[in-house]
């Protein structure tokens, strides 16, 4: 197949890579090729990594995590702790893949006799499935995906919060060119809304309705360079209901294109220099008003490869900004995400 000279191709830099290769490389999974993260995107490739990961908490407050993927007998088996704020299970039994998250989190402070008991509760379930169907080019890669999370805060009798409903799905080819990855298509319905614990006015809601199309390369340029790059249109619309839709219209946002990717570098055996930008234009539309943006945003990192042993870790934005703190300490660090890897 197709997949099989791709990641020959690519384990001269990647050994199952990590979350801090994909930012620096443009940020979108569905560009991956031989790299643990596009299992997110296309669970039908888990079969594909056998490894052992830990990654720490990001610049954004995001936290750690840790995994674990290795084959028995033909099935490829895996568990995360912490991605996503989840507990992951992850199965391929040969013909397709299957990642299960779970997530619950309580906290209450009683009240006594002061006040009323307050609970602060946060349920999360997703499941994500894939497997490799004959649409396009060589082959191609499908995903089908469910999401319902709920939070809940309640004071005495009342319970007010949020709670989301997510459908999503995506399709990449492979192909025997250039533009590699084509097409990429993916589909997105998230349904939210709101209680608000007055039984007498409808809870506020809103729906977003997302579509985009693309093409990606993920190719090497060279024995030691590989370029990951991709362009996508898109459309995303967002609907309103109960109060809220009672003072907002409509929106529209069209994409217009997005444009993402990076180059790497392998210097030497053992070290690895990446670059990586995105550019976003988004004409946005509601009601009366329309406003058009582009958004230019850049990564740097950085990796080192010793045989099945990975670390790659992005540069830190403020450290490239502003440089190290040299005397006090409480400068910017070098490394804003690290992660390392073992593959089996």
């Amino acid at each position: 197949m197709k997949l099989a000279l791709i990641a020959v191709l690519a384990c001269a830099i990647a050994v199952s890579a990590s979350y801090p290769r994909l930012t620096t490389l443009g940020g979108d999974a569905r560009l991956f090729v031989s790299d643990y993260v596009e299992m997110w995107a296309y669970p039908g490739t888990i079969s594909g990594y056998q490894f052992a990961t830990a990654e720490s908490e990001d610049q954004n407050n995001n936290d750690g995590w840790f995994g674990l993927v290795k084959d028995f007998d033909g099935t490829t088996f895996g568990v995360t702790v912490n991605h996503g704020d989840m507990l992951e299970f992850l199965v391929h039994p040969g013909s397709w893949g299957l990642i299960v998250g779970l997530d619950y989190d309580k906290n209450m402070i009683l009240g006594g006799e002061e006040g009323p008991d307050i609970t602060d509760k946060n349920m999360g379930f997703d499941a994500n499935w894939g497997t490799e169907v004959g649409l396009f080019g060589d082959y191609s890669d499908l995903a089908i995906g469910f999401g319902y999370s709920k939070q809940d805060h309640t004071e005495g009798d009342v319970t007010t919060g949020p709670s989301d409903i997510t459908f999503g799905a995506s399709v990449r080819g492979h192909q025997d060119a250039f533009f590699n990855l084509f097409p990429i298509i993916s589909a997105n319905l998230d349904m939210n809304s709101v209680e608000d614990g007055d039984d007498d006015v409808d809870n506020e809601s809103t729906t977003s309705i997302a579509f985009d199309l693309g093409a990606g390369t993920n190719h090497m340029v060279a024995p030691k360079t590989l370029i990951v790059a991709g362009a996508f249109v898109g459309v995303q619309s967002e609907s309103y209901a109960g109060a809220i839709g009672d003072n907002l219209d409509a929106s529209m946002d069209i994409t217009l294109p997005r444009i993402t990717g990076g180059v790497e570098q392998m210097i030497g055996k053992f070290f690895v220099l990446r670059a990586g930008a995105t550019s976003n234009t988004v004409l946005h539309s509601q009601g009366d008003v329309s406003s058009f943006n582009t958004n230019f945003t850049t990564n740097f990192g950085i990796g080192l490869k010793w045989d099945n042993f990975a670390m790659d870790a992005t540069i830190g934005e403020d450290f490239l900004h502003d440089g190290p703190d040299m005397i006090g300490g409480t400068g910017p660090g070098f490394m804003g995400q690290l992660a390392a890897t073992y593959e089996f």
